[in-house]
């Protein structure tokens, strides 16, 4: 029996016997991969094979049953709300949660709040999925039936409101246990809204990570809800702000690969994330009169939304002024019917 802290990319193919993967038994002739960028720990109980014996580790086997022990014990809970800062093993336990409740024989559902570093869905939503196991953080296969939420940003404390409105949505379509994966906004009001979303959505158990003991408290206003507090689970170096940008980039990337253009009619479609779009266009000539220095307006019952172009804003128009190249930087999702779709250079990903 050994103990190893397998590092992706990397395929790790069972030849005999088992291989746990975060506490789930993976048997001969099965195989698991390890996305890019991240680390699950394993249980040797037979043979295997890697892709690349360099990626792995030996790992401390009371760690692991350690691991294996509050996964084991957070599984019996209906919903559980995993807070902590980035990088302190929420996603890890979250992955273990979920895998000891499918050996329970029931399915969970996983939530993920992280709008800066999605990997279930796409950075600037949140998504709710149900769990195929063995659940490995940030691998596709894991995540199947994928409900998203957009958000409109990178960070919660950009859009609160919005961001607490999605997960409390997509928490009320679980109908199974469900782990809420946190994102690591933990300072002031980030805690605030944590516990506000733990309350809104009936969660039985708290599970804060690496937080100090003032943090916990400030947890512990969550009516209805246990409070257990863990060190931080996951050892080593945080990610810096530029990795973490690097990182969103390639998930955005991901999402967009392989994507097909789709061609909607207007009046079908909302678009969340922009100020335009959601009145009835007006058509050239009546825009021109309006101010020749506007390009594009629309109605929006007694005000105009309108994009100008020029360095200065044109004056005595009773409405919403936006000026020319404002969609740069802009994050919108086009909604068509159930279908959500990000946008990219003239192609929609559904």
């Amino acid at each position: 029996m050994g103990f190893y802290l397998a590092f992706g990319p990397l395929s790790l193919n069972v030849v005999e016997g088992v291989v746990e993967v975060l506490g789930f038994p993976v048997r001969a002739g099965s195989s698991v991969v390890v996305p890019l960028g991240r680390s699950v720990s394993v249980k040797v109980l037979g043979s295997f094979s890697v892709s690349d014996w360099s990626r792995l580790r030996p790992f401390d086997g009371s760690v692991y049953a350690f691991m294996d022990s509050i996964a084991e014990g957070l599984s019996v809970y209906r919903r559980v709300v995993l807070i902590g800062p980035t990088d302190s093993g929420k996603s890890t336990l979250a992955s273990w949660v979920a895998n000891k409740v499918a050996l329970r024989g029931a399915v969970a559902y996983y939530l993920t709040t992280d709008v800066g570093q999605n990997e279930v869905f796409c950075p600037a939503f949140v998504a709710l999925a149900r769990t195929s196991p063995p659940v490995i953080p940030g691998y596709s296969e894991s995540f199947t039936d994928v409900k998203p939420c957009f958000v409109g940003s990178f960070t919660p404390s950009d859009s609160v409101d919005r961001y607490v409105e999605c997960v409390v949505k997509l928490a009320r379509m679980a109908d199974g246990p469900l782990i809420v994966d946190t994102d690591g906004w933990v300072s002031g009001e980030g805690v605030r809204v944590k516990a506000r979303i733990a309350e809104e959505i009936g969660a039985d158990v708290i599970v804060a990570i690496g937080l100090e003991d003032v943090v916990v408290e400030q947890l512990r206003s969550a009516r209805g809800a246990e409070v257990v507090k863990l060190q931080k689970l996951v050892e080593g170096r945080v990610k810096t702000v530029e990795e973490r940008r690097i990182h969103r980039e390639r998930l955005l990337t991901l999402r967009l690969l392989g994507a097909r253009q789709v061609k909607v009619r207007v009046d079908d479609v909302e678009v969340d994330g922009t100020p335009l779009f959601k009145g009835k266009p007006l058509d050239y000539q009546t825009v021109r009169s309006i101010n020749p220095k506007l390009v594009y307006a629309e109605q929006h019952r007694e005000r105009i939304v309108a994009v100008y172009k020029g360095m200065v804003q044109p004056v005595n128009i009773d409405g919403i002024l936006i000026p020319l190249e404002w969609e740069k930087n802009l994050i919108a999702a086009v909604h068509c019917g159930n279908q959500i779709k990000t946008r990219s250079s003239g192609e929609d990903r559904l």
